[in-house]
Formats: C-alpha cells, structure tokens, sequence
C-alpha cells in the first residue's frame, strides 16, 4: 500500500511563485561590450591617421612604403603613394601617425633629406644606410594636410636668439649659412640674405646664440673676413685667409666695445668690407729706418698670432725716416705700453740660415711683445721699429774672439750638450782687426752654466777626424750642418747653486775644436810658421788642417812660389804643439785622390774623406831621416806617407827619342809598379835623359850593371796584339835586373829585348840560299810545338847566301842533334791534282809571320847533341818521310 510522506503536512501550505525585482547581472555583459565599442570608436575617431600631400619638383630617392617622414629623428609617417602632379612636379602622399599630427600646421616646413656633399659641407650621411626620408620642421598657423617642399634644409633659429639685421653694398661671399664670428668662435649665423626695395643696398638678417648676445653692443662694428685677400706689390703677394671655413662658406666677425650698451632686438649695422674700413682697435704710428720687403697691409704679429696690420707707409722728410700708420686689434691693445717693442721678422735664406722662408713669397711682417708689467703702464702710440728681435734684459751677454768668421753667422745657435742656450746676436772686427768679435747672447735660464772657466768652441755640422788609422765622422743637427754655430764646454760640473762672477761682455776665446778646447790653448801666442817645398802645389787651401795622428795641430796660411821655383805652403802650427816640429819631422800631402785606370778596372785611392772636402797635410816623428829638409831649412813636402817614409832613389836612362815618354809614366818590374818618371830633359849631347823615382826597397834590384829598361807601347798587328792597356794607361817602363856592380845610368830602349833573359838557351846558325818568309821572332816547332824563334837573319860572307840565327829555349836545347835537319814551314802549300786542290798551312801563327820546323831522323841512332853556334842546312821543302820519324830523345 502506497505510503503517505505528508502525514505530519498542513493541507493547507503549497508553494507560491513569485517575480523577482532586480535586474539579472547577465546583463552587464552586453552593457560593457557596448561601452569598449564606443571607446573604441571614440578613439579611432580622434586618433586615426592622417593622410598628407607634399609637393616635390621630382621624386628622386622617395620610395612608396619605404621612405619615412621623421621629426627630430623620430619616425612619424610613411610615404604611401607618389602621383604626378597635373601642372609640375610630383605629389607624395604620406600617412602622419595621429600622435605627430600636431606638426602639421600651415607655416610647418618639410623637406627631403639625401646624402649631399658641397665645398661647404657634407650632409645625410646617415642615409647612405637607412635611405633618403622627409624630415619635418613645425610651424604655426591652422592645420594643414597640403604642403610645398622645401628645395633645402631650412635655417633654424635657437630659440631667444639675438636677431640682428646688416646692410652692405654688396653680399660678397655671405649666403644664408654663413658664419659669425667672435675671437674666432663662431656665436651665429646668417638667415637671410636680400636686396632692399631700392635695390642698392643688401639687407642681411643675422641671429647671435643667447649665450653669445650679450657680446654684441650698440657700438659694435661687424666687418667681412670672407675668402682669400690678396694683396700684389713691389714688395711681394701678401694672402690673408682667416680660416678654410671661412674661404669656401665666407664670414663675419664683431668687435665688442666695453664702453657700450647691450644692442637691441633687430638692430641695423653696417657690414664692412674688412677690418681696416671699420676703423676698429688701437692706431700707433711706427717708425722704420728703411721698408725693404715690408709690404703695404703687412701683419703685426704677437707670438704668431696677428694682432694688428699697417695702413699705410710714408716717408718723413724731417726725420728721415719711414713712418707706417697701423691699427692694433682691440682685443690686445691693452699690450700696447711704455715698453712694448716692435721689430722686423725678415727672410733669409742661406746655407747658414734659413728663416722665415715664407716671407719671400707674402713679404715681411713685424713681430711684437710687451713689458711684464704692462698692466701698470700708460699705453703708447709711437714708436721705433727695431732690424732684430730685441734682447731680454735678463739674458747674458758675452763677446767671443775667434781667429776667423768660419763657420759663425749671424743667429747661429750657442749650444750646451746639444740643448740650445743662447745664439749669435752679431759679429764684427776688433779693434785691431786682426780677429773676429762675435756677441753672444745666453738665455736667462741657463746664465749659471757660465762661469770664468767656460770655454767656447766652434761646433761645425760635420766634424771629420780622417788620418792613416781611419775616417771619423761625428754629424751634428742639421741646425749646425747648414748655420753652424758654438758650443759651451765646462771642464768641471756646474750647478745652479754656483755663484755666477761673470759679467755682461766678459770676454771669451772661440777655439777650433772641443779638443782645442780642452788643452786650453793660449789664444793671442803666435803661431810656429813652418814653410814646405814641393813640385807641385798640394791639393789645399787656406786654413786646410795639419794633422799629428788625426789631431788638428794648425792650419794652411799661404800657398806661394818660392824663389827656386818651387811651391811653397806655409803652415802655421798651434804653440801647443811646436815640440813636434824638429829634424826628425816629415810632412806629407793628405789631400785629394788618385785614380788609376786601366782595362782590368779603375782603382780611386784617397787618403781620407776630409783630404777630399779641405784637404790637409799631416806630420810625423822619424828618427834618422836626412831628406826631410832643403838646404835653406825649409822642409819637403812629400806626396804621400810612403814617399816621405821611404824617400824615393833616383836612375836615369838615355834616349835617342821619347815622344811618347811623360812625367808621371811608371816604371814596372815584373807587373809590380816600382817608381815613375819624374823629370824629362836634354843633355848636351841633345839626347832626352829620363829620371826615374825608384823606390827604396827596389832600387838595389835594378840598379845594377846588366839591368835593360825599355818602353812598352801598344802593339797591334796581323800576329796580334800586345800591351793594350797602355791606351788608357799610357806606356811604362819594364826593367829586367842585371847581376853587376851598383850602377844609376843606362842606355834606355825602345822596344823590349828580343830575348828574356829566362829564355836564352842554344844558339844555332842555319844557311840557306833566301830568307823566304822567314822573319825575327818567327818560332821554331819541333811536331808544331814552339821550341825556339829566330833572333837575327843576315847575309853571308860573300853575299851568296842567308845565315839565319835561332835561339832554342833551354828547356828543348836536348831535342837538338848533329844530324837533325831544319825546313821551312812559312806560308801555305797549295797542291792541285786530278782530284781538286789542298791547302796546308802549318799554324796560323806560321802563316803570318812564316816559321822553320826540325826533326831528327830515326834510321839512326841517336847523335850527340848539337853546340852552341853549330851551322845547319835549311832544307827548301818538307819530304813527307821526316813527318813519320819518331826517334826517343831524352833530356
């Protein structure tokens, strides 16, 4: 049966619906979405893009979707389409961000940036990476979507930037860009240039950077400094150019007067031509004794750099003087005081001085400096221009007496261990003229290193020390090399801390060199005057060194004719060294070199590299020499160490004819060269006596009875050709030593003896009806192998034949025997027959000069060998049977 679960239930209670009141939260769904989608639409309403037209005259670089349009480097748009404009040029359409289109008002500006690259400058480089774009510059005025490019980057002016305005009759170089300057600083810049409504006048819109406007004044005056000026005279071109900037893109500069008020906003100047016409800065009045080089508008410079320029140049009757008118910039004519001093920097060029090279070209100019204590002085107009820089009373001054001027000049540098102290302020004689007095001024700082002990020294660009041990060269700054110059020595340390006693134009000597200065020399002792006899006059001048082992011990002072017509060189020699100078010295010429040539080459002898620039003499110490001194008492100058060390011998020859003989020809023994030709004369006979300079070591060899001397010529004949270096040479003399008594006299030859002396062997004697071809030093051959020549030919007795006289060397004298039988061999044999022609010839040597040939028969045997002078028959013709025989010979 069912159950009942609402046993314990009111009947009554059932359930009752009700509606509810409030609204159900999924309705605030829909009611946000609605609310993003209105701020949604709000937003691309008010911060859509902006779509803008820009017109170019072409659209060179611009790329749709690739070129950009940036503000201050920040990318703001993109270029979206380009379209040909219905009139000229193109239209860029570009999309502007909606956060940039404030930019975009009526006066705002935009242009194309590309690389660009002009005298003046180079822009856009960066868009040689990301590409050329359109920059934009804002303007004011109401917003605006249409705009005309600009062809150029437009001026911008800082913001509260002085705003100027200058009139001039002309732009000259000034073009918008153009730079203002102040000191050389650049505080501004050119806006605008244009001409006024009149058309006469250009009227210049200028700005002054903020920081800068308070240095333009009421009375400021503004001049053009554009460009390159030039200014051509007799004097010389003078080119001014400020800077390179200012040559390519012009400029202009601006005095600051303290006296003046602040210049107003829009102020109107007058922009000068250059400084002279604004009548700016200090005028002075300078006074010059003469205006050699001296331009008109030539600079006034202060430590190098222009202060000031001269007007104008005059010439005062009364003083006699010339008077320029010059006008100081402002900026120092605050310098311009009681002891300011002016002078003339001038060109020079030497090979002791080079300085100021430039002004050959732009004139002189004239160099200024102020007191140290201008600031408590009066200011001064006129004064005198001095020739040189003027000396610091602080400097040390000093005179230096020199023998000579060698190697001083002008402005030369004093120096101290290399470091320059001082320089060469003037030199002039003294009073007795017999010396060189140079001024010398020593800079304040190094005044201490002076004391009464200095010493000074010359001090040349190349000192070379040459003697026979060696060269020495000790090379300087090229300073000295071509000004030369003095040097500073102490013997002993010096400190600051050292009392200085010295005086202005205490007196100091100028020695030859350090080592000079070293030993101290007395400068006023007078010299040893030594006189030297020679020949020839030496390879020296006046004031050549004379050496003692490479140390310069005097010096050449006169070259002369002495009375015995020979050269004389006198020497003065330092008194320090007069011990040197006895009997036992010798002297010999160190200058110069030798050359020597022939075919096997050219051989240059010199002594050293300094007898080569000056020349020199050297001396030496020779215990036991005789030679060294004439009779008078004056020495011999010999030419060379070995000469005076080895004095030569003297042998003479005579000739019958020596045209081709000459002082200085050698003479020669065995190839080595053992004297010369010295003298060449007549006798009283009229025959030419040649004498020879023999060397002392070879003299006792060839001064013997039984020594032959000879010429040896060139020789060139169909048998050869001998001797050839005689051409360049020239002939010797060849001299074979005899093995008698001491002898200096010989009868000299022509030609070289037939026979050396080494080859005289067994002299044998061959008749004959007719010499044939046969001649003197025709050779003899045994199976064609020279064994001897022929060394006379003559006739016989009764004239019914020749006798032919040979000479068999010693070395094949044994191949000779009683029975060997001799034929000639001369010329060439020509045998015809039924099979054709045979030409024999034995040598070619035999064909020139014709020849005899010997064998000994073998049929036989062996026979005694032949004596000197035996005869024997000369065969007519050759039998064919002698060329077989083959008979044993022994030596």
């Amino acid at each position: 049966m069912p159950t009942n679960l609402n046993t314990n239930t009111d009947s009554n209670s059932q359930p009752v619906m009700t509606r509810s009141r409030s609204i159900s939260p999924i309705w605030f769904l829909p009611f946000i979405a609605a609310i993003l989608a209105i701020w949604i639409l709000i937003e691309n309403i008010t911060h859509r893009n902006v779509q803008i037209s820009i017109h170019f005259t072409n659209a060179g670089g611009i790329i749709v979707d690739k070129t950009k349009v940036r503000y201050k480097g920040v990318i703001v748009g993109t270029v979206k389409k380009v379209e040909l404009d219905e009139v000229d040029g193109v239209n860029v359409i570009a999309e502007i961000e909606s956060h940039a289109t404030f930019l975009l008002k009526e006066k705002s500006k935009l242009w194309l940036v590309s690389p660009k690259a002009s005298l003046t400058s180079i822009t856009g480089l960066d868009t040689l990476f990301s590409g050329s774009y359109i920059n934009i510059l804002p303007g004011e005025g109401d917003d605006a979507t249409e705009f005309m490019a600009a062809a150029e980057q437009p001026i911008t002016i800082p913001d509260n930037a002085l705003l100027l305005n200058l009139t001039s009759n002309s732009a000259d170089s000034i073009t918008i860009g153009t730079p203002i300057f102040f000191k050389k600083i650049q505080v501004g810049e050119v806006a605008r240039v244009r001409l006024d409504k009149s058309g006469k006048r250009v009227t210049i819109q200028a700005f002054i950077e903020k920081k800068y406007s308070s240095l333009v004044k009421q009375k400021s005056k503004f001049w053009n400094i554009s460009g390159l000026n030039a200014n051509l005279s007799r004097s010389g071109v003078e080119f001014k150019l400020d800077s390179l900037t200012t040559l390519i893109a012009g400029g202009i500069t601006f005095n600051s007067p303290d006296d003046s008020e602040p210049a107003e906003k829009n102020q109107v100047y007058q922009l000068f031509d250059n400084i002279a016409d604004s009548k700016q800065g200090l005028s002075i009045t300078l006074q010059l004794n003469n205006t050699n080089n001296l331009p008109k508008r030539a600079g006034i410079l202060f430590k190098g750099h222009g202060i000031g320029r001269v007007d104008n140049i005059r010439y005062d009757t009364e003083s006699q003087l010339f008077v320029a008118e010059a006008t100081i910039n402002p900026a120092f004519s605050e310098l311009v005081t009681e002891s300011a001093e002016f002078w003339v920097e001038q060109a020079s060029l030497s090979f002791s001085k080079i300085e100021n090279l430039s002004n050959l070209i732009t004139g002189d100019y004239i160099s200024f400096s102020h007191g140290e204590n201008y600031l408590d002085e009066a200011q001064k107009t006129q004064f005198m221009v001095k020739s040189h820089q003027p000396q610091s009373q602080d400097n040390l001054s000093l005179t230096v007496i020199a023998d000579n001027a060698d190697g001083l000049s002008e402005n030369a540098p004093v120096t101290y261990k290399g470091l320059t102290i001082g320089q060469i302020r003037a030199l002039s004689l003294t009073n007795d003229s017999n010396h060189i007095q140079a001024v010398v001024q020593i800079n304040q700082p190094f005044t201490y290193l002076i004391n009464s002990q200095s010493k000074f020294h010359l001090l040349s660009g190349v000192n070379v020390k040459a003697s026979l041990q060696g060269v020495e060269v000790n090379s300087k700054p090229i300073q000295n090399i071509i000004q030369g110059g003095i040097a500073l020595y102490n013997e002993k340390p010096v400190n600051k801390q050292t009392t200085n006693a010295i005086k202005q134009n205490h007196n100091f000597y100028l020695y030859a060199s350090k080592e000079m200065a070293k030993l101290g020399k007395d400068a006023f002792t007078t010299p040893l005057q030594v006189k030297l006899l020679s020949k020839e006059l030496p390879s020296v001048t006046v004031g050549s060194p004379v050496y003692y082992h490479k140390l310069a011990i005097g010096e050449v002072s006169d070259l002369t004719l002495h009375d015995t017509s020979l050269m004389q060189t006198t020497i003065n020699i330092n008194p320090k060294f007069k011990h040197l100078i006895n009997d036992q010295t010798i002297f010999w010429n160190v200058s110069g070199f030798a050359v020597d040539a022939g075919l096997s080459g050219i051989t240059v002898n010199a002594q050293s590299l300094l007898s080569i620039a000056t020349g020199g003499i050297a001396i030496e110490l020779l215990p036991g020499v005789t030679t060294n001194k004439n009779q008078d008492g004056t020495y011999r100058l010999y030419d060379d160490y070995q000469q005076a060390t080895q004095p030569t011998k003297q042998v003479t020859l005579l000739f019958d004819d020596a045209s081709d003989l000459k002082v200085g020809n050698k003479v020669k023994l065995k190839g080595l060269e053992i004297g010369e030709i010295s003298g060449l004369t007549l006798n009283k006979s009229n025959r030419v006596v040649a004498t020879l300079d023999i060397m002392n070591t070879y003299f006792e060899k060839v001064a013997k009875q039984g020594s032959r001397f000879w010429v040896v010529r060139s020789d060139i004949s169909l048998s050869g050709a001998k001797n050839l270096s005689t051409l360049i040479s020239g002939v010797f003399i060849n001299v074979t030593p005899g093995q008698g008594k001491v002898k200096n006299q010989f009868e000299g030859e022509d030609e070289a003896p037939l026979l050396d002396t080494d080859k005289i062997g067994l002299t044998l004697v061959l008749y004959t009806d007719n010499a044939g071809s046969t001649n003197i030093t025709s050779p003899i051959y045994h199976r064609q192998i020279q064994i001897g020549e022929v060394t006379d030919k003559r006739l016989n007795n009764n004239a019914s034949g020749v006798e032919i006289m040979i000479n068999i060397y010693p070395e094949f004298a044994h191949l000779i025997r009683e029975n060997s039988i001799f034929w000639p061999v001369s010329g060439f044999n020509l045998d015809i027959g039924i099979t054709g022609a045979a030409l024999k010839a034995a040598s070619l040597t035999s064909l020139l000069k014709g020849g005899i040939s010997m064998s000994t028969t073998d049929n036989k045997p062996l026979q005694p060998a032949a004596s000197n002078y035996s005869t024997f028959k000369l065969k007519t013709r050759l039998n064919k049977d002698w060329l077989d025989w083959k008979l044993s010979i022994p030596n």
